[in-house]
């Protein structure tokens, strides 16, 4: 079976590939919670790959859905005058207004006559695959009733024999059990988006707690997410903690691996903490590097509060130094959390290899050690970051993202 990839970090791996033809996915999002972002960035993975889409309108202007694109960075008009892309709108009927798209419903609240007008824009879009963004599933039900969710079962039928596949924005306002039940029956696969108040912190997330073809979704698995402006749906990460002893290079990876970072320090010293932003691969995460000295032992258990993952830098030519590291990450309380050693200076004289870092810090071979050099030796200058290779810096992220999400 084919698959449609949506684009966004780690749902598609879920998904197994991506979406299906011929089912319906649900965007299932709780009040407050946006769910466009999601389709706007699969409609345009899906254009961008060469498929067509109809976008069916029920709350809002074609033009204002145009211009929320826009603002994540993206653009659909040489979709629209290539006949890639349509509107359907199911809008202006409801406000008295004539409607200005090719495809539109005189009476948005009459099921058929969308399903009517659904028919003549698929045949419009041509023999290649189309995705069928609606817009959305909960004001589909407040106008039609929780008929039109039976409706719904003509329209996968409809997506078998015009090769489409459907892809529902929905809001769990307080309906009835039976309505929500149907819901999720007729639904081929369920993405849920959420969020959990912790202190002062709102952190959003989504979890596919359904799908119907072989996914790999798992009841409880939660990837957290955040809508950046632009670039549209990212795997947020907010907090991963990089330590290691003094000297052993934990500014060098903070400062290369970030879009942007910053550094308190005292004679080219790091004497507080280091502070980077990454955007890699669809991931944002923000970056704090621990001071190496013992003296600020003290403010270890801080800065470790409420990280999701460690990166541990060692001097692959200090061995006196191993210890410290697994000091560190004691004193912060990083046991359990996802780690990755990054042995730094790995090209130097007197490095040791990957297999004796291993040994002499007691490691297991679960937590990956990842060897990483300077890009320019001749470079490098005392008491500054040095740039490490990116390649280097990308095969700890990899290593780090792959086991926290």
């Amino acid at each position: 079976m084919n698959t449609y990839a949506t684009s966004i970090p780690r749902l598609d791996e879920f998904l197994d590939g991506g979406l299906k033809p011929s089912t319906l996915t649900v965007l299932w999002a709780y009040p407050g919670i946006e769910n466009a972002p999601f389709a706007y960035q699969t409609l345009m993975e899906r254009l961008e790959s060469g498929d067509s889409c109809i976008y069916i309108t029920q709350s809002k202007l074609g033009l204002t859905v145009e211009d929320e694109i826009r603002h994540y960075g993206w653009g659909i008009e040489k979709y629209k005058e290539a006949g890639k892309f349509f509107f359907l709108d199911a809008y202006s009927g409801l406000i008295n207004a004539e409607s200005e798209e090719r495809f539109s419903v005189k009476n948005a609240k009459d099921i058929t006559q969308i399903t009517d007008a659904l028919k003549n824009a698929l045949d419009a879009t041509g023999s290649g695959h189309t995705l069928v963004v609606c817009d959305s599933l909960s004001t589909l039900i407040d106008h039609c009733g929780e008929n039109c969710l039976d409706e719904l079962i003509k329209w996968k039928d409809i997506f078998k024999e015009k090769n489409a596949t459907g892809f529902f924005l929905f809001t769990e306002w307080p309906y009835e059990t039976k309505v929500l039940n149907k819901a999720r029956l007729i639904s081929d696969a369920i993405i849920q988006l959420k969020a959990i108040e912790e202190k002062v912190i709102l952190r959003e997330f989504f979890i596919v707690s359904k799908v119907s073809w072989n996914g790999k979704s798992k009841e409880g698995v939660s990837v957290p997410f955040k809508i950046s402006v632009p670039g549209g749906v990212k795997v947020y990460i907010p907090k991963i903690l990089v330590t290691g002893a003094y000297n052993a290079g934990k500014s060098s990876f903070v400062h290369s691996a970030s879009t942007k970072a910053v550094s308190v320090d005292r004679v080219g010293t790091t004497v507080a903490l280091d502070h980077g932003h990454v955007d890699y691969s669809g991931f944002s995460v923000d970056l704090f590097g621990t001071p190496g000295q013992e003296r600020f032992d003290p403010i270890l258990e801080l800065l470790g509060g409420e990280s999701l993952g460690v990166i541990a830098v060692v001097d692959s030519t200090n061995e006196q130094s191993f210890h410290r590291v697994n000091d560190m990450l004691i004193r912060s309380k990083s046991i359990g959390l996802p780690v990755v050693i990054v042995a730094n200076k790995a090209n130097l004289e007197g490095a040791l290899s990957i297999d004796k870092i291993r040994e002499k810090m007691h490691v297991s071979d679960a937590v990956p050690i990842v060897p990483v050099t300077a890009e320019d030796l001749s470079k490098v200058k005392v008491n500054e970051p040095a740039k490490l290779k990116d390649e280097d810096v990308h095969a700890v992220l990899d290593a780090l993202f792959s086991r926290i999400v």
